[in-house]
């Protein structure tokens, strides 16, 4: 009769505590978070004729005779997030991407780009969740240093930024995530990078 009770009391417990456990929230609104990424990724460049070159220039050829249309892969850069969910459907952030090496072929220094952008998530209170992250920022880095660059123009250019893949949230506090995007800017020249992402997410309160 004891062992039926104990039996009895255990499988109470246990339907009590499958909907505590059902109930967890990892929604983010109302919660800052701080995201670290590494982005790698092949760029592609269409210059105009004033764009810094794509690859060493052949001597034998004019300034307006040089290759035009580029391929390369892209040096490693972090990409940091400083956002806030006033809902757990979207997270308003500010963004920046610093490169951590300079970019040889087109003689360009490590990337830098300031801006801003929102993810917004769908199935937004569960662990597992799906985002899409458009951004836009301004490229500030210059470059030139080699001579033989001279006739390139380094000035701002402004970047549209377009991601998405998938977050893993551990606890309401952690998370981490990856996804596939492209980054596209139009001023310097035509020139975009198809990239991977991945990195950890860190919120509080």
């Amino acid at each position: 009769m004891k062992a039926l009770i104990a039996a009895g009391a255990l499988a109470a417990g246990l339907t009590l505590a499958a909907p505590a456990h059902a109930d967890l929230d990892f929604g983010h609104g109302g919660q800052l978070g701080l995201r670290v990424g590494l982005v790698g990724g092949y760029r592609m460049v269409l210059r105009y004729d004033e764009s810094p070159y794509c690859v060493a220039p052949d001597p034998t050829r004019t300034a307006s005779d040089q290759q035009k249309f580029c391929g390369h892969g892209a040096p490693l850069a972090l990409d940091l997030a400083l956002g806030f969910a006033p809902f757990d459907f979207i997270e308003p952030f500010a963004w920046a991407r610093l490169g951590l090496a300079r970019e040889t072929q087109t003689d360009t220094d490590a990337i830098v780009i300031l801006g801003a952008g929102a993810r917004l998530y769908t199935m937004s209170d569960s662990a597992f969740k799906i985002y899409v992250e458009p951004a836009l920022g301004f490229e500030l880095e210059g470059g030139g240093d080699d001579p033989r660059y001279a006739v390139g123009n380094y000035g701002r250019d402004l970047v549209f930024h377009l991601a998405a893949g998938p977050q893993i949230d551990f606890s309401e506090n952690i998370g981490v995530f990856a996804d596939g995007g492209v980054t596209l800017g139009v001023l310097r020249a035509i020139h975009s990078a198809l990239e991977l992402k991945g990195g950890v997410q860190v919120r509080l309160p």
